[in-house]
């Protein structure tokens, strides 16, 4: 017989995320750091009995260092074991249709201005000198709400690892995502990423490191923008993980399709609704 399961207090969503941004901000040096999103609910408990799915995406503070990963994971864990979701507060993600399937028009109000893309940037493409103009235009997107923009936390360290003050100081502004390495499966995902970047192994650090952003990038369903000719040249093998990877001039072409997609469901909407145009319609 097995240890019973714990008995965890329901709260709403916006609750667990006020908890778990609470006690991160008790932890030193995590003051200024937070969980950026609500955690979703799962389709089934896990073993443990928790029902919110722990892939939290973190954003550093000012005074934030190499050890808020660890805080993070650290409070994540904890506030698990006490606290699940109230099922009854907490759309599950299977359940929310896509968007080709209700408009925002059948729900009274016009489209946002987000296209739901969510790109990965590896650590080659931060532009810290502001010099490459297709992540110059993907920044704005960002700035604006049109897209999400994130990086790994490994990437995250890589680029705040060397004597590059202007590069240390353009990853401390962006978001970066946990990579739960210890999750079961995690191990042998990324034995299948080394197979195919690297057949004879991984040599330097950089290797693993590479093997670890992809692994991330494949782990939350991100799009991965790179300048790597490893990763790019094995893309298509990637793909047929689940991994989507392309330049950042390829994030530009893609964004720009669907903001065009974007505007036109903006339009229907509003003239269902009788409503005007979002000032955003045609400007991105």
């Amino acid at each position: 017989m097995g240890e019973p399961m714990m008995t965890r207090e329901n709260v709403r969503r916006d609750e667990l995320h006020e908890i778990l941004n609470e006690n991160l901000h008790r932890q030193d040096p995590c003051g200024e750091c937070r969980f950026m999103q609500a955690p979703r609910l799962l389709r089934a408990p896990d073993e443990s009995g928790c029902n919110w799915s722990q892939d939290l995406i973190l954003r550093h503070g000012r005074s934030a260092n190499g050890l808020c990963a660890e805080v993070a994971s650290r409070v994540i864990s904890q506030v698990a074991a006490c606290f699940n979701l109230n099922s009854s507060h907490a759309a599950r993600p299977a359940e929310k249709p896509p968007r080709d399937k209700i408009s925002s028009a059948a729900q009274g109000t016009v489209r946002s201005r987000e296209t739901y893309l969510y790109f990965q940037i590896d650590t080659n493409r931060i532009n810290s000198r502001g010099t490459l103009v297709a992540m110059n235009q993907i920044e704005r997107w960002h700035r604006h709400g049109v897209i999400g923009l994130v990086m790994s936390d490994i990437a995250h360290a890589e680029a705040k690892a060397g004597r590059n003050a202007r590069r240390s100081r353009k990853a401390v502004g962006y978001i970066y995502s946990l990579s739960f390495e210890r999750e079961p499966a995690a191990k042998r995902i990324q034995q299948q990423i080394v197979e195919i970047l690297f057949p004879q192994g991984c040599r330097r650090q950089g290797d693993f490191n590479d093997v670890r952003i992809v692994y991330n990038a494949l782990h939350y369903q991100y799009i991965l923008v790179t300048a790597d000719g490893v990763i790019l040249r094995n893309r298509e093998a990637l793909a047929r993980l689940g991994l989507r990877v392309i330049t950042d001039a390829q994030a530009v072409t893609l964004a720009e399709q669907a903001i065009q997609e974007r505007d036109a469901e903006a339009r229907e909407d509003a003239a269902v609704l009788g409503q005007p145009l979002p000032s955003w319609v045609g400007k991105d």
